[in-house]
């Protein structure tokens, strides 16, 4: 998980990510669990990929020493 893009997160969406990657529940049990609806979920998931997309391009490459 992607520390830096994770706090940069409200606290729904945090809860949404956990238990959608941390606790491995589908879309509609996450949905339950936060009080919201599916497509909220997906919405979230959406841009959690987009964020830890781009924070992993913008880490510099580490060179074998």
């Amino acid at each position: 998980m992607n520390q830096q893009a994770f706090e940069k997160m409200g606290s729904f969406r945090q809860k949404v990510i956990r238990c959608v990657y941390v606790e491995k529940k589908s879309v509609y049990e996450t949905a339950i669990a936060c009080g919201c609806t599916a497509e909220k979920v997906k919405r979230v998931m959406k841009k959690w990929k987009a964020l830890s997309r781009n924070e992993m391009a913008t880490l510099p490459l580490k060179e074998d020493q």
